[in-house]
């Protein structure tokens, strides 16, 4: 829970390896980021196919951040480097997905859930990188997608993001942090009311999780 953004998308050329590692190892380190590198260049400066068992590029992060990942694989694509060896160690088939859905905006925020068994693309946890960013603060949410639009740019091809705070389509860094202190009341709420709570079963937790929107609702209405 938080807030987060999500993107996908892969090297234009695999000889621009080497310059994009050196930049963002360069910005991270005026800004006070850590940085992990892999390899950074390719055989030859050619991408490999089939897919090898190298990680080629850069991992960087702000303070209280998830790790952002500008690691490709052998053919160029931005990866999860630790959630590939997990699925690879994962035995093929179905996987039961339950999710939990409150929208926060909604009048009547009362949560959706989810339990059937679906068909799901393992690649696509492999390829679709994930980065929670609520408790780094809108500052670092705001440099980190300046960042990633600058390199999208020149670096990087069939590049798509999803940002839950809409920052990267408006540059609206008014409208982040409403987002961001509406998360934080939330997740405040949250806590209060989940201590000394003994929930016992998936339905005491549905029921509290319709007593939260309601009381979150009551907040946001000044009661």
């Amino acid at each position: 829970m938080g807030l987060s953004f999500h993107y996908k998308g892969r090297l234009t050329n695999a000889g621009q390896l080497t310059q994009l590692v050196t930049e963002v190892e360069d910005i991270c380190g005026i800004l006070g980021w850590k940085v992990t590198v892999f390899k950074s260049e390719y055989p030859e400066d050619n991408f490999v196919s089939p897919i090898d068992k190298n990680d080629y590029g850069i991992l960087f992060s702000p303070p209280n951040c998830d790790p952002v990942s500008l690691v490709f694989d052998s053919e160029g694509r931005i990866y999860t480097p630790w959630m590939k060896e997990i699925l690879i160690k994962h035995e093929a088939g179905e996987v039961k997905v339950i999710t939990v859905k409150l929208n926060l905006d909604d009048e009547n925020p009362t949560p959706e859930f989810s339990e059937e068994m679906e068909e799901f693309d393992p690649l696509e946890l492999v390829y679709s990188i994930s980065v929670k960013t609520q408790f780094s603060g809108a500052e670092s949410h705001v440099k980190l997608m300046e960042l990633l639009r600058y390199l999208s740019e020149k670096y990087l091809t069939g590049f798509q993001m999803h940002d839950e705070s809409d920052y990267w389509n408006t540059r609206n860094a008014d409208k982040l942090h409403e987002k961001m202190n509406k998360l934080n009341q939330f997740m405040d709420t949250f806590h209060d009311m989940i201590e000394g709570q003994n929930i016992k079963s998936p339905k005491e937790f549905i029921a509290f999780l319709k007593l939260l929107g309601k009381q979150i609702k009551k907040k946001d209405q000044g009661e």
